[in-house]
């Protein structure tokens, strides 16, 4: 097994972060410990839970999880290599304990225009104020948005097409840009001439973090009631219980990804025309709220 991990560990590492090199190295040296003189063609499912259920057994639930997806990856990229045929790590998800899922706090539709308020009159850099519009009003991930690069964008086209490496789910992503995105954009871009929409202040080479955003967000009265994801959460509440739309159009522009991904054919452009129409009566709501109003 080793020499195929490793080949597969060499080949994505440029494209990650420092940190997330030394939790793969993690994850790979806790299967050697069982697999390493297994052949990669010979590992069944049962041998892999065996090593997952003993990281478990520990109270690492999260990083059991973690490890068996780069044992999942290990094995697509063996199969893509005509090394084995099948993946064994696919299904093993559903043998191991579900975390209990903590809420993360989001308010209401009822209380955004005084939250922006707040936060508008907080003497934050720009770039923060834009990240927090620019998060709100694409419904992405804050990691989606601080990591992204402005060739990412077409404001002609009106799209952002967001890399699969950079995805959660590690599908390409496609969001539509409305007029006040693009506002907001234009705005960013006068700001600085980096290749980064939000660089860091100190390294301009690395992203602003997410916790500049929360720091914000508690700073501005809201510690405990909104985070960074509670956009997500808000995004997803406001559009669902509006009943104007497709829920599946709705899913697909979160990027949530059906469990029998392949055999629905998934793409970025699904649902295409409807997403464009999603984000543009969202861009509405969020301008109501920006200038004091409610729907």
């Amino acid at each position: 097994m080793v020499e195929v991990a490793e080949d597969w560990f060499e080949n994505q590492r440029e494209t990650w972060s420092a940190k997330h090199i030394s939790n793969v190295r993690a994850s790979l040296d806790e299967l050697y410990i069982t697999l390493v003189n297994k052949r990669i063609n010979q590992i069944q499912a049962p041998e892999i839970l065996q090593v997952i259920k003993k990281i478990e057994a520990r109270g690492s639930t999260e990083v059991a999880k973690r490890t068996l997806s780069r044992c999942g990856m290990v094995m697509k990229y063996a199969i893509a290599h005509g090394y084995r045929y099948d993946n064994p790590a696919s299904d093993l998800v559903y043998a191991l304990k579900n975390k209990k899922v903590k809420n993360l706090a989001s308010l209401p539709e009822s209380e955004m225009p005084e939250f922006l308020r707040r936060i508008k009159a907080y003497p934050a850099d720009a770039q923060t104020h834009h990240a927090i519009i620019l998060v709100m009003l694409t419904g992405v991930r804050v990691s989606e948005l601080l990591q992204a690069r402005w060739e990412e964008f077409d404001l002609e086209e009106r799209k952002w097409d967001i890399p699969a490496e950079r995805m959660k789910n590690g599908l390409p992503h496609r969001v539509p840009l409305t007029d006040m995105m693009i506002d907001e954009l234009q705005a960013l871009r006068l700001t600085h001439n980096q290749d980064l929409l939000f660089p860091h202040r100190l390294n301009n080479k690395e992203p602003m973090r997410s916790e500049t955003i929360l720091a914000v967000i508690k700073r501005s009265g809201y510690t405990g009631r909104m985070t960074t994801h509670g956009f997500r959460s808000l995004f997803s509440t406001v559009l669902n219980e509006s009943n104007l739309f497709n829920s599946d159009a709705i899913e697909r522009q979160l990027a949530h990804v059906p469990q029998n991904r392949i055999r629905s054919a998934y793409n970025r452009a699904q649902y295409w025309d409807e997403r464009v129409k999603i984000m543009e009566w969202y861009s509405e709501v969020v301008n109501k709220w920006t200038t004091g109003g409610c729907n």
